[in-house]
């Protein structure tokens, strides 16, 4: 066949009623298909070349389909394996009937804030057959609301099948009953749209910039001309400014434009961001990326100041300093008590004599009232089991030492290693150290103190969070895999400028371990004590859950920020359900130490955060219920958040929650006091 003339080939086109649209005709970074030219790097019916269509639920990035970050493809659909559970973990991994997935594995328990009802997880607070209680079932025209059947729906909730819902931003209800948001959308105003990140605007179901996007630029579907560039959410033709790279129309920096990674073209994976023009992990604000860790290098004890920089065991990382901690200085390596230790009593090598005891960094022969010296220190021989009823009368292993006699043991819980108190459950624990017998001492402290003794179990590699802060006196806790006696695990004096305790055991591995509560010595005052004990699954993302909580230095800090959207590397899980609907909302949680009573305020309101927030204020971190919190609020501005309380002296938690499951992005808390 010989090849036709163009003027021949045109008008052959015409008479089929071909469109002869030319390929250079299209704007920049477009290119022509049948229905016009179209963007195909971006557009979900021309994804990679023309006519090629993404299968539902799935978006089109850098050219390829692909599901929504953070959900994976199994049999031709988007699923988000770490909480579905025909596909828990991984593809075709179905949980068995009445369990849930839960961070991508198979549990009988229940979510947080559902409850098991003949196999199946609900949320005793809104389902209409199990309200309040499993088997309470609600009345014909009776809805359930707040666990409770009511005579009909709160001002601004609608009923739909016995729920209760606000159809502004219900996901399952979206604008009216039934409605269900896809896979990837929110409600937002009772309109499902998609979500995006941070500096991302949903655009025709694509994520776009409108400060950068040819196509959309300042606006959706405000296209620049051809030879025009989008830079600062405007379309000009005098190219793009200095530090920025003309990529088919749109104006990125290439250090970190995830789709233009180091040069136009060369998108990220999925999971992965763009930093100083390379893809991998993104670590939030704060954190510094180390061999694909995210760290905080001022508090890291393995990357102290600098990625790979570990601290001793007997030190800890503050400011991005090795360091003792609290009364502790470093004597020749090691850290001691200069209050009270007879070898460096008050500065490293002072020596007290035989006859002495080192009392508040000075040797002495006359002890406290109620205390001996022996052996350096000042003791108490009515409870000290190594000087029990005189210097050096030790009792044996199995005893304790109760009013100067060596006895099996007092009525005090936790006395001793032989019969500890279980925390495996975590939670917030009370009790006393009056009648209990000075039985341990840590590699930080504790000679001579009355001490009470914790237990907890772990299953798998856990993160666990335990402070003393709300204690009545001076304490010290260390942790054990052997209770008697063998190393510390982890030992803290004095944490947060106080004279309470703080341990964080990261990546813990599976075993028993024993929590010792010590007094700093034989001659505090103060015998009631409060310990808090947390556990959660290991996270990349510091506040993610009660085991590995942020701190808020509430004396000095005006507001706290970050980001609960799982975009690029960040999956925050779903830990808590607060006042308002919360059930499946992404959460991170705080904690900080009041130490004088005072009036505070938490809220996020004023144009930070743009999604659907809820903040949750409480006394005990895994406890959602109204005898531990302190104070809760969902819309108060807005979608945005306030909270006020007037706060007695002690620790607490601040969760800040999204109303669904959809509901989440950068924030910004604001504190005022």
């Amino acid at each position: 066949m010989r090849w036709m003339s163009g003027l021949a080939l045109l008008v052959l086109l015409a008479g089929f009623g071909c469109s002869t649209q030319a390929t250079d005709d299209c704007p920049a970074g477009e290119r022509w298909c049948p229905d016009g030219c179209t963007n195909v790097q971006t557009d979900r019916s021309n994804c990679g070349g023309c006519g090629n269509v993404c299968p539902a639920g799935q978006l089109c990035q850098a050219g390829v389909c692909a599901c929504p970050s953070g959900q994976q493809l199994c049999a031709g659909e988007c699923f988000n394996t770490q909480t579905n559970p025909l596909h828990c973990g991984t593809c075709g991994n179905a949980c068995d009937p009445g369990q849930t997935c839960t961070n991508g594995v198979c549990s009988g328990n229940c979510p947080t804030g559902q409850t098991s009802c003949g196999g199946v997880c609900t949320n005793l607070q809104n389902d209409p057959d199990n309200c309040g209680d499993c088997g309470n079932a609600c009345g014909a025209g009776e809805p359930c609301f707040d666990g409770a059947c009511q005579s009909g729906c709160p001002v601004g909730f609608t009923e739909c099948s016995g729920r209760c819902v606000d159809l502004q931003k219900d996901e399952e209800n979206c604008g009216e009953c039934a409605h269900a948001c896809g896979a990837g959308e929110l409600c937002d105003g009772g309109v499902c749209g998609i979500r995006c990140p941070d500096g991302y605007t949903g655009c025709s179901g694509v994520c776009v910039s409108l400060a950068s996007d040819f196509n959309n630029c300042g606006e959706c579907g405000h296209a620049c001309d051809p030879g025009q560039v989008c830079s600062g959410g405007t379309c000009s033709g005098g190219g793009c400014p200095s530090g920025l790279m003309d990529c088919s129309g749109s104006c990125v920096d290439t250090d970190n434009d995830p789709r233009n990674c180091g040069e136009c073209g060369h998108g990220c994976p999925a999971g992965q961001a763009c930093t100083a023009g390379v893809c991998g992990v993104l670590c939030p604000t704060g954190q510094v990326n180390c061999s694909g860790l995210c760290v905080t290098l001022a508090t890291d004890p393995d990357h102290c100041g600098e990625c790979g920089h570990a601290c001793r065991d007997d030190q800890v990382c503050e400011s991005g300093i090795c360091d003792c901690t609290g009364r502790e200085t470093d004597c020749s390596g090691v850290c001691v008590n200069t209050d009270i230790d007879p070898d460096n009593c008050g500065t490293c090598g002072h020596t007290c004599t035989g006859s002495e005891a080192c009392v508040d960094g000075a040797c002495t022969v006359s002890c406290p009232s109620g205390t001996t010296a022996c052996g350096g220190y000042c003791v108490d021989t009515d409870s000290d089991r190594n000087h029990c009823g005189s210097c050096d009368h030790a009792c044996a292993s199995t005893e304790s030492c109760l009013d100067g006699v060596c006895s099996s043991g007092g009525g005090v819980p936790g006395d001793s290693c032989a019969a500890p108190i279980d925390v495996t459950g975590g939670g917030l624990f009370t009790g006393t150290i009056t009648g209990a017998s000075a039985d341990y001492s840590g590699s930080c402290g504790g000679t001579s103190g009355r001490d009470v003794v914790f237990r907890y179990t772990l299953t798998a590699t856990t993160d666990v969070s335990i402070n003393t802060f709300g204690s009545g006196f001076d304490t010290l806790i260390y942790v054990r895999g052997s209770c008697g006696g063998g190393t510390d695990i982890g030992c803290n004096d004095d944490a947060r400028s106080t004279l309470r305790s703080e341990l964080v055991l990261l990546d813990q591995p599976a075993g028993t371990y024993y929590i010792i509560l010590d007094t700093f010595s034989s001659y505090v005052s103060g015998s009631d004590y409060a310990l808090h004990v947390y556990f959660s699954a290991p996270s990349s993302l510091g506040g993610d859950a009660c085991g590995e909580p942020s701190w808020i230095d509430i004396g000095t800090a005006a507001d706290v920020s970050g980001n609960t959207c799982p975009w690029y590397w960040i999956n925050a899980r779903d830990d808590s359900v607060a006042c308002s609907r919360g059930s499946g909302g992404l959460d991170f949680v705080y904690y900080f130490v009041v130490t004088t009573r005072g009036e505070y305020t938490f809220d996020t309101c004023g144009g930070d955060t743009d999604w659907d927030s809820i903040l949750d204020l409480r006394r005990v971190c895994n406890d959602p219920s109204s005898t531990a919190r302190v104070a809760c609020n969902d819309d108060s501005c807005s979608l945005q958040s306030s909270v006020t309380a007037t706060l007695d002296p002690g620790v607490y938690y601040l969760w800040i929650d999204g109303y669904s499951s959809s509901a989440c992005g950068g924030y910004q808390i604001n504190i005022t006091h």
